[in-house]
């Protein structure tokens, strides 16, 4: 009875898998990097019986702008597509008698799939990528740094303290996919690659910022050098980005770049010592600090009710 019930659903199977099928995405939600394709069924489709996890060869995958489709056939990218319309998918392995296939075809994959107890040894899903850019990343990171103040020659441990936000976006479709979905059919949100992605960024502008003050950068100028900066943390990081992740980094916009408070403190009380070295400058505080001493205690006499003046006869 099994041969008979595997002969059955082999030969049943395989017809069931001829319709083609049309495959679309209609667009990913907020936050939303990678999900499974949508079969396209209505109430008069009658392809309603064939296997989830076989596409059959010749069937449409639909691409919109902005989206990326990989084919996969157990864990590996047989085909992809980012140009807009219709696209065909081809593969021999699911051959469709209304795609050049024929008798031939339908006796080979019943055969292949009767060795199977009569089920269908393919797995294949369609997932689209979402290759817009990705904006409004909020990263903040303190960096310390050995600073030496070029104006005074200080030489002190500080910290610099940066925040922004940054955008990327998938350039390479199938790389993504490999490193960052694996064999996953859920959505990929993110918020699952922005943690590793902050991190490695920070390391990349820690980079960038210590490459400044070591060409003598003033901590007052290093909000000058934002810029600069940031091409040097794209070429630092492009590579492993890219090669490694399938995406790339698109943008940096750095809204703050400052010392902390208790650095600006000591690098003010750096500078006050060093302007009282010079003499003309000493003698000049010196005179500054009596006038406003003199002031002081004007103030003080008038404001407890003294009035100094000539007695009346």
């Amino acid at each position: 009875m099994g041969i008979f019930k595997a002969a059955a659903g082999s030969v049943g199977g395989t017809l069931a898998d001829q319709w083609l099928e049309v495959y679309s995405c209609d667009g990913f939600e907020q936050g939303i990097l990678a999900c499974r394709a949508k079969k396209t069924t209505s109430d008069h489709s009658a392809n309603t019986k064939g296997e989830e996890n076989v596409i059959s060869d010749g069937s449409s995958v639909i691409v919109h702008n902005g989206q990326c489709a990989l084919a996969i056939d157990k864990g590996k990218v047989i085909w992809s597509s980012d140009t807009p319309g219709e696209n065909v998918f081809h593969s021999d392995r699911t051959g469709s008698i209304f795609h050049k296939g024929g008798i031939k075809s339908i006796a080979k994959q019943s055969f292949e799939r009767f060795g199977y107890g009569g089920v269908a040894a393919i797995y294949q899903i369609i997932m689209y990528l979402d290759m817009k850019e990705h904006m409004g990343n909020p990263f903040s990171v303190k960096i310390p740094i050995h600073l030496t103040e070029r104006h005074t020659g200080a030489s002190i441990d500080a910290t610099v303290t940066m925040s922004g936000m940054f955008s990327f976006k998938i350039v390479d479709p199938v790389t993504f996919y490999k490193k960052l979905c694996g064999n996953t059919t859920a959505e990929v949100p993110v918020k699952a690659v922005i943690p590793q992605m902050t991190t490695e960024l920070s390391a990349v502008l820690r980079q960038a910022l210590s490459n400044r003050c070591q060409e003598g950068v003033s901590a007052y100028e290093l909000s000058c050098y934002g810029d600069v900066m940031v091409e040097t943390a794209e070429k630092l990081i492009d590579k492993l980005w890219i090669e490694e992740r399938g995406y790339t980094l698109s943008s940096i916009g750095i809204d703050n770049i400052s010392l902390t408070n208790g650095d600006k403190n000591l690098l003010q009380s750096i500078e006050y010592a060093k302007a009282l070295t010079d003499p003309r400058l000493a003698a000049a505080t010196l005179i500054g600090a009596q006038a406003q001493a003199m002031q002081d205690a004007a103030k003080n006499i008038y404001g407890h009710g003294f009035i100094i003046g000539t007695p009346n006869n």
